[in-house]
């Protein structure tokens, strides 16, 4: 069974992380596409002032090609994810290296949708705080992208501490911990900008 993790290695059918590697690199790449024009536009504000902001209308063609080429790499992500977990796992007296390794492997490909899971928090929030009655309804938008980031993230952990890896061990903790933070930023970020123009309303 091959446990390459490279994804453009020749004459290796790519399985497990390997198509989960595959398809980040679709997700990084359609995402720096899709935004490319207003990175632009902000990199060359300072120098072609008011003029810069134009780049930003280009973003009505890269936006729809880069996140569909997001989508797909997302899709990837999830199958390789998805199939990482279904490997069958040796038992320590058959193969206890091989048997590490898919250990490792099931860690670091649940870990790696966890900050894909910021990706859709802005919109989350928003449709909740526009669309759910009562005060609270803020906040749970990151209830709900959080639950789904603890249960990947602790079944990340799960892994990395069957393979007793210290550093692999503390760096998914770290890409956990700075998940949730993140969560919680966007969606304090996007209840404080509906807080405001409902202020402005009244």
């Amino acid at each position: 069974m091959s446990l390459s993790v490279n994804p453009f290695q020749k004459g290796v059918k790519r399985k497990g992380l390997a198509v989960v590697i595959f398809g980040a690199c679709f997700v990084v790449g359609g995402l720096l596409f899709a935004f490319a024009p207003a990175l632009l536009a902000l990199l060359l504000f300072p120098i072609v002032g008011e003029g810069g902001g134009a780049a930003i209308w280009f973003m009505i063609l890269t936006l729809p090609v880069g996140t569909a080429v997001a989508m797909f790499g997302l899709v990837t992500m999830i199958g390789g994810t998805i199939a990482t977990l279904r490997m069958k796992l040796p038992t320590q007296q058959e193969d206890a290296v091989t048997r590490n390794r898919l250990l490792s492997h099931r860690a670091i490909a649940l870990a790696s949708l966890l900050p894909l899971s910021l990706i859709p928090t802005p919109i989350v929030a928003f449709v909740l705080t526009n669309m759910v009655a009562g005060g609270n309804s803020g906040t749970t938008a990151f209830y709900v992208i959080a639950a789904l980031q603890i249960v990947a993230g602790g079944f990340a952990l799960y892994f990395a501490i069957r393979t007793k890896r210290t550093a692999l061990i503390v760096i998914l903790a770290g890409v956990v911990l700075l998940s949730l933070a993140g969560a919680y930023a966007l969606n304090a970020f996007v209840v404080s900008l509906e807080t405001l123009n409902s202020v402005e309303n009244l």
